[in-house]
C-alpha cells in the first residue's frame, strides 16, 4: 500500500511538473510577411527584435502576396504583419472610397479591425502614395512634370502612350481607373500591360512601355532615373506605414507594443527608401540588411542566438 501510494506521488509530481513547464514555455509568434523588398527587410527586422527581446519566433516571411499574407491573418495563422493603411483600406477592407488625410485613414483602419480582432499599433512615420512614372529624359524632352502636363501631352499629342501596372492595381477606383476618372486621363487598352510593380518598373526602364505605376518608398524609383509625375490635384491617397496585430497575441504579451515601436520610430521615408534599394537594387540579403540597420540605430546589441560581439 505504501509502495502504491509512493508511485501514485511520484506520477503525480511528474504531472505537476509537465504542466508548470507547459504553462511556462514561452508561445510562438508568428511573424509574417509579402515577399516584396520591403516586407522581406521589415518581416526580418521584426524577427530579430523579437528574438532579441527574448521571444519564441516562427519566421513566416515571404508568404506570398499581401493577400495571402492577410487571408492569414485573418484566419490567425500568423500574429504580426507590416502594411501599408492605404493598401489595406482598399485591398483588405474592400473600401471604393479613398481617404486623403493619413491621420483619418489611420484611424478609421484601426477602428475597423479591431472588430477582426486586429490591433494597429501606432504608425510609422514613413507614408506611401502610389506614383505615376515615367523615364526621366522621356519626361524633359516631352515637357511634362505633373499628371495634368501628361493629359494635356496625351491630348494633344501622343494619344497612344503606354502603361504598364498591376493588374490588381489596374482596376481599382485608387488605381489607374480612378486616376483616370478624376482627370480625364484615358490609356488606350492595346496599350495597357498589366505586370508585377517591380517587373513594370523594368519594362520601362528598357523603353517596353512609356508609363508605370509604382509606389513612392520603392528603391528602385531613385536608382532608375525614373521620374515620379507630380500629383498636381492630389488623387493618390497618403497612407502610414504601421505594425498589424492579432490582438489575442498583444493581449499575452503587452511589451509586443514597446518592442515594435521601437522599429516603428526608426521608420522614415528615407529609411525605408534606402532599406528597399539595399534589397531590389544592391542584391544584399533582406535579413543582413534588417540586422545592420538594428544594431546601427541600437535596437538589438547583440547578434540574436550567439554572444555579444
Amino acid at each position: 500500500m505504501t509502495r502504491r501510494c509512493a508511485l501514485v506521488c511520484v506520477l503525480t509530481a511528474l504531472l505537476v511538473a509537465g504542466c508548470v513547464s507547459n504553462r511556462q514555455r514561452p508561445a510562438q509568434i508568428v511573424v509574417a510577411s509579402a515577399d516584396s523588398p520591403e516586407q522581406l527587410v521589415l518581416g526580418k527586422m521584426t524577427v530579430l527584435t523579437l528574438k532579441a527581446a527574448g521571444h519564441a519566433v516562427t519566421d513566416r516571411t515571404g508568404l506570398g502576396t499581401p493577400w495571402m499574407v492577410r487571408a492569414a491573418l485573418e484566419a490567425g495563422n500568423i500574429d504580426i504583419w507590416w502594411e501599408y493603411t492605404g493598401d489595406t483600406w482598399a485591398s483588405h477592407l474592400g473600401h471604393d472610397q479613398p481617404i486623403s488625410d493619413p491621420g483619418e485613414l489611420y484611424e478609421r483602419v484601426r477602428r475597423e479591425d479591431a472588430q477582426n480582432d486586429i490591433t494597429w499599433l501606432p504608425a510609422a512615420p514613413c507614408q506611401r502614395t502610389l506614383v505615376l512614372l515615367m523615364r526621366e529624359a522621356d519626361a524633359q524632352e516631352r515637357g511634362i512634370a505633373s499628371i495634368s502636363d501628361l493629359l494635356h501631352h496625351m491630348a494633344w499629342v501622343e494619344p497612344r502612350l503606354s502603361l504598364c501596372a498591376p493588374e490588381e492595381l489596374y482596376g481599382a477606383v485608387s488605381g489607374i481607373r480612378g486616376l483616370e476618372r478624376f482627370y480625364g486621363l484615358r490609356f488606350d487598352g492595346g496599350q495597357v500591360h498589366l505586370m508585377p510593380m517591380h517587373e513594370g518598373y523594368q519594362a520601362l526602364r528598357q523603353g517596353e512601355c512609356d508609363c508605370a505605376l509604382g509606389f513612392s518608398t520603392d528603391g528602385e524609383i531613385v536608382s532608375s532615373n525614373l521620374r515620379s509625375l507630380e500629383d498636381d490635384r492630389h488623387f493618390f491617397q497618403a497612407s502610414n506605414l504601421s505594425v498589424a496585430v492579432r490582438t489575442p497575441v498583444l493581449r499575452e504579451s503587452p511589451d509586443l507594443a514597446a518592442t515594435l515601436g521601437q522599429i516603428a520610430e526608426l521608420l522614415t521615408q528615407r529609411a525605408v527608401i534606402e532599406l528597399d534599394r539595399q534589397v531590389a537594387i544592391d542584391a544584399q540579403k533582406p535579413e543582413a540588411v534588417a540586422r545592420q540597420f538594428l544594431i546601427r540605430n541600437g535596437v538589438i546589441v547583440r547578434w540574436p542566438g550567439t554572444k555579444n560581439q
